[in-house]
């Protein structure tokens, strides 16, 4: 019998290296025999309500099992999930092939894998994007409704398909379960996986009526709040927490230079409670130290804020220099990691941002809500001469002008040359509707990028069906994990847009796994 008291502490991580290598951890689970009486009995439960856990919770009711509950410790649903950019990344879409798009499973996968560095899991990530058109197609058949194909860093060709906002994918998923008789709750925290003599999980200890503390940087081991309940899983557990960008000590300590200073995207629960327990528990994590920085966020504002639609397709269809020389020092579209590290080394001392630079032809690729919005916060600026937005940002002109007129000749060169590449740093550009597009046009936009904490690439390890192993490298049954609170898929660094798929696509295959369990074990009973 394991007894709770004599738990031991979890031993403090550090990061010396990149090549950073986790202790095993000190551990003492929860064994059913510790349990004083279930409080209630379910087939499955799903903790985490964005992309990853609705879509798991979904496809356990796809799939048959309907006695599920599906728990969020925030007092609302959806966690980063909601609000985030909700652009899914699917390669051989009807939208690709609408719009003349031309690309292929082998072209995303190598996208992938360089923006990982090589460092992925390639089983996972070939059936994550070979597995994109269906998982495309289960969406719209859910309910979620897709915008537009735009082009996000990284990716070769335009393949991220917009809905306009996170939301809009957790919420029919979430209707749809609703619709199905689905139990969803808040407030409600799993603090601990509960195990039987055979290392099998059978249900998780939780405190109902959580209330979280919006405090930034409050420790949620600090948190006593809430009653505390048993909860029974017959056919196992699905966890599908997310990351930790918000929680300032835990992402210090598997990455060191994450100051408590730098801000993040992330809601305030995205925190390392879930995972520090799961490795006491010896639950084997991988990629901890990989954590990425979006760099299509607002310097001028907090958060996730409201300027990063338009700073995104700045990025595509415009151009950034550094305003003390006037000149581009990056690649606008490479991947999150490689423009977050340029904007920071560029920018040392926080006091000298870049600007980003669209025309009105290229600003007319963003949503008007979406503009205004961004200009509603003062995240995007409108100059109605380039001479009037050298002067609000101070750069330095005559560089500047050389630097504008070289960069249109770039564009002009690839709209007779779809194989072209600017000289200066390699970039390639995208038409829009049939047109490449220079700065040329009043009025200006502009804005400020200031990179923000974004995603955790590391977490539990699993299997191609989202099984979860322990230290040994051994199976542990009946508990399952999915999305960010996974590693393996992404490697060094995530290309952006591939995150909601990586949720999707594991979300609906741990639904699957977990219900193929459930199946055998009543053929058993």
């Amino acid at each position: 019998m394991f007894d709770n008291d004599r738990r031991k502490a979890l031993k403090t991580i550090t990061c010396c290296s990149a090549a950073l290598m986790l202790p095993t951890m000190s551990f003492g689970k929860i064994n059913e025999k510790d349990v004083p009486q279930w409080d209630e009995y379910f087939d499955a439960i799903v903790v985490g309500s964005g992309f990853a856990g609705s879509a798991a919770m979904l496809s356990l009711y796809d799939h048959g099992v309907k006695g599920t509950v599906m728990i969020d410790k925030m007092p609302y649903l959806g966690g980063n999930s909601a609000y985030s950019g909700g652009s899914i990344a699917v390669s051989g879409s009807p939208d690709q092939k609408r719009e003349g798009i031309k690309d292929s499973h082998e072209l995303h996968i190598k996208d992938t894998l360089k923006s990982g560095h090589n460092l992925n899991d390639v089983e996972l990530v070939t059936i994550m994007i070979d597995d994109s058109p269906r998982i495309y197609d289960w969406l719209e058949k859910s309910g979620v409704k897709f915008k537009n194909v735009g082009r996000s860093g990284g990716h070769s060709v335009r393949r991220s398909h917009a809905t306009g906002s996170g939301s809009y994918i957790t919420r029919p998923l979430q209707k749809k379960i609703e619709k199905e008789g689905g139990d969803i709750r808040t407030r409600v925290i799993m603090d601990e996986m509960v195990y039987n003599d055979k290392g099998e999980v059978v249900g998780i200890k939780v405190r109902e009526k959580y209330q979280f503390n919006f405090e930034r940087g409050f420790d949620e081991n600090d948190n006593k709040s809430g009653q505390v309940r048993y909860y029974r899983a017959y056919g196992g557990v699905i966890v599908a927490t997310g990351g930790w960008g918000a929680d300032l000590k835990f992402r210090q300590e598997m990455d060191p230079s994450l100051r408590p200073d730098v801000l993040t995207t992330n809601h305030l629960g995205a925190t390392g409670y879930t995972i520090e327990r799961l490795m006491k528990d010896d639950i084997k994590v991988v990629d901890m130290q990989y954590i990425q920085s979006m760099h299509v966020t607002s310097q001028d504002e907090g958060g996730f804020g409201l300027g990063y639609r338009w700073i995104t397709k700045a990025y595509v269809y415009g151009m950034m220099v550094n305003p003390k020389t006037g000149l581009r020092f990056v690649n606008e579209i490479t991947d999150r990691k490689q423009g977050s590290d340029a904007i920071l080394a560029m920018n040392e001392d926080g006091k000298n941002p870049p600007v980003v630079i669209m025309d009105i032809d290229g600003t007319k690729t963003v949503d008007i809500a979406e503009l205004q919005r961004g200009m509603m916060v003062d995240a995007v600026k409108q100059f109605e001469t380039m001479d009037e937005l050298i002067d609000y940002y101070h750069i330095n002109k005559k560089p500047f002008l050389e630097q504008l007129k070289r960069y249109n000749s770039f564009v002009d060169a690839a709209s007779k040359d779809p194989n072209y590449r600017d000289p200066e740093f390699g970039r390639n550009f995208s038409e829009y509707r049939g047109k490449f597009i220079k700065v040329e046009k009043p009025p200006f936009f502009a804005a400020r990028p200031g990179p923000k904490v974004h995603h955790c690439m590391g977490g539990i390890k699993t299997t191609k069906d989202c099984e979860v192993y322990n230290n040994e490298m051994q199976i542990v049954p009946g508990f399952y994990a999915c999305g960010e609170v996974t590693g393996g898929r992404h490697g060094y660094n995530r290309l952006g847009s591939n995150a909601v798929l990586d949720c999707c696509v594991y979300g609906e295959r741990a639904g699957a796994a977990l219900a193929k369990r459930y199946d055998e074990l009543r053929s058993r009973a």
